[in-house]
């Protein structure tokens, strides 16, 4: 008998031992087990917040504002780095490459071989540039594909969501039931999101018109709600060809065109202000979206639902006359009252899902 309390004494230690590893963590000893994580810019740490729940703290890297295609690096961007658990980059940046190598951080990427995790494994794809068509990638695959904000594509997104599961998961093994878990979360939103585009389309017919962008990154959001991307003005420093040009003045002119696509960072560069002549001078609408700056958004679905909500608001408005302050005013405000019902009736559509 004293044998066997021996052993169960014994057993029973070791158990208490290990239950903290195994077991989640507790609000009293939450902050222990929290993750740091670095995102290139905000979409990417909106998602990455989404997956690690409570227990990660994610942060942007790049400062608001600025141009995420410069070469150069601040150095509070490296001392961001250096303080992470986890980089969640997008293997289009320039000075990623080098903040890898001063960092030596754990990251996940679109196709690096040395990331911990890599989206394309994950199902993200790059579709092709604007105006090359799909039939052009194939001896050009590379150079006609576009790694242009590719992370703004739900399956995209979804693709991201799931390799930085998969990382935390490398990183603390013991959380992974409630990575999984945010994770399926994140799938239902964005599901709930597609479910309003396609309520959306159903109203307002837009994946049947076709479009310019300024940028090339704001083609994927066009390719989200089924919208046709013809021509790009600017592709960072090269700009739309002379013929192709003439091309898409007499488009917008006789209304086979009829939208012009732009975005945050692009409205700031010299191809926003030629969007703005265009529209003035050959007609069509023009819509300006959100795209790297994560500003009043909490996530993913929200940007992406403000996106909606502008677009719906340029279709039932009009947004061809840029001429004017107060016209751009009234049509911003109702644009931000669309996208809150917008957020609304996705985080109705989430949760009528879950209950079905």
């Amino acid at each position: 008998m004293a044998r066997k309390r021996a052993v169960i004494a014994v057993v029973s230690a070791i158990l208490l031992t290990l239950y903290p590893l195994a077991a989640p963590a507790s609000p009293s000893n939450r902050s222990s087990n929290v993750l740091r994580v670095a995102g290139s810019i905000a979409p990417l740490a909106g998602i990455a917040q989404q997956v690690g729940g409570d227990y990660v703290n994610a942060s942007t890297l790049f400062p608001e504002g600025l141009d995420p295609h410069a070469s150069q690096l601040p150095q509070d961007v490296v001392n961001a780095a250096n303080a992470a658990d986890l980089l969640v980059l997008t293997g289009h940046f320039p000075w990623e490459t080098d903040l890898i190598n001063q960092t030596g951080k754990p990251f996940v990427s679109l196709e690096d071989s040395s990331a911990i995790a890599r989206y394309e494994d994950y199902g993200a794809t790059l579709s092709a540039m604007p105006g090359t068509g799909e039939g052009n990638q194939t001896s050009q695959e590379e150079q006609n594909a576009n790694p242009h904000g590719y992370w703004l594509l739900p399956r995209n997104a979804i693709a991201i969501a799931n390799a930085t599961r998969a990382a935390l998961g490398m990183l603390n093994f013991t959380m992974s039931s409630i990575w999984n878990a945010n994770f399926r979360g994140f799938v239902g939103d964005v599901q709930g999101f597609e479910d309003l585009v396609a309520v959306r389309n159903s109203q307002y017919h837009f994946s049947s018109m076709r479009a310019i962008v300024v940028a090339a990154e704001e083609a994927y959001v066009a390719e989200t709600f089924g919208i046709i991307c013809d021509a790009v003005l600017q592709v960072e420093n090269v700009f739309i060809s002379p013929g192709e040009l003439l091309t898409v003045q007499d488009a917008l002119r006789n209304g086979t065109i009829q939208l012009i696509l732009g975005s945050d960072v692009s409205r700031l560069e010299t191809g926003g202000e030629f969007a703005y002549q265009l529209v003035q001078d050959y007609g069509g609408t023009l819509i300006w979206w959100n795209t790297v700056s994560f500003s009043g958004f909490a996530d993913y679905v929200a940007m992406m639902s403000y996106n909606l909500g502008v677009l719906v608001s340029a279709l039932e408005h009009g947004a061809a006359s840029n001429s004017s302050g107060v016209t751009n005013l009234v049509l911003i405000m109702m644009s931000g009252l669309l996208s809150v019902v917008a957020i609304i009736e996705t985080a109705v559509l989430i949760q009528r899902a879950k209950h079905e």
